[in-house]
């Protein structure tokens, strides 16, 4: 079992979009838990259709008496190429009520976490944004840490200093993922660069992403055969171990590619 925290220094960057379609994508190979643990702004449950959630993250950070209540199934049905993938992602979303997040001790996190990691091979944490007490904690309970950012210096520099947090505290640094990516091949190599990690997985930007997230469910399950859901699944597979070329293109490739 690995626990993965999908990070980012910069709000706004897709960090939801990225770990709840890995999830997807990575729920192939293995059971998969994908967890929303932005418990100050959290979205993830709307990608999967579900209303705010009644029993959350937040109650099972009250009392691990929630734990299994909070945690909903998805059942996952893909066809590719005649093929029917099915399986089913496990998800534990976290509530938008304030005053439940007054009451809970994001401390907590570590045993919620210790609860559930036998029962899994891979958990995803959607961290919140930046380096808050709700960031830092959930990120250094987990395993390994992927950085994502966009084509742009802003979040690339942002998300130095979460990498220098996490290698402090002993926490791999495992690669970076470019979401949004509309051919900046100067900017991804920048990013390499700067942040001194492995460009993992480039994520094009793609209209289908919010069409698909309207519609409440992810563009992975959606449109499976779409060029930004490939992007998903060659991310899942470097993720998981397959040597899988991970290379900036330019512009052209992006729209016609």
């Amino acid at each position: 079992m690995t626990v993965l925290a999908i990070c980012s220094g910069k709000g706004g960057v897709g960090k939801t979009t990225v770990s709840v379609n890995l999830a997807v994508a990575l729920s192939r190979f293995g059971r998969v838990l994908v967890i929303d643990s932005d418990i100050a702004l959290p979205n993830m449950h709307t990608f999967f259709g579900l209303d705010d959630p009644f029993i959350s993250l937040l109650d099972a950070l009250k009392d691990l008496a929630y734990l299994d209540e909070s945690i909903y199934e998805i059942k996952i049905k893909v066809s590719e190429e005649d093929v029917v993938h099915k399986h089913v992602l496990s998800v534990l979303p976290a509530s938008t009520s304030v005053k439940a997040l007054e009451e809970i001790d994001i401390e907590n996190f570590k045993e919620v976490l210790d609860n559930v990691k036998n029962k899994f091979d891979f958990i995803i944490v959607d961290v919140a944004a930046g380096l808050s007490k709700y960031a830092i904690i959930p990120m250094l309970n987990s395993d390994i840490v992927y950085l994502v950012v966009n084509p742009e210096k802003a979040s690339i520099l942002d998300s130095q200093k979460v990498k220098k947090v996490a290698e402090v505290s002993g926490i791999k640094v495992n690669g970076v993922i470019i979401n949004r990516y509309r051919g900046e091949k100067d900017i991804a190599e920048y990013a390499e660069n700067a942040i001194g990690e492995e460009l993992v997985g480039i994520i094009r930007e793609s209209k289908l992403i919010r069409n698909c997230w309207n519609r409440g469910i992810p563009v992975t399950m959606k449109k499976p055969d779409s060029k930004v859901s490939e992007d998903f699944m060659n991310l899942a597979l470097k993720i998981i171990g397959k040597d899988i070329p991970v290379k900036p293109y330019g512009k052209l490739k992006y729209l016609f590619g």
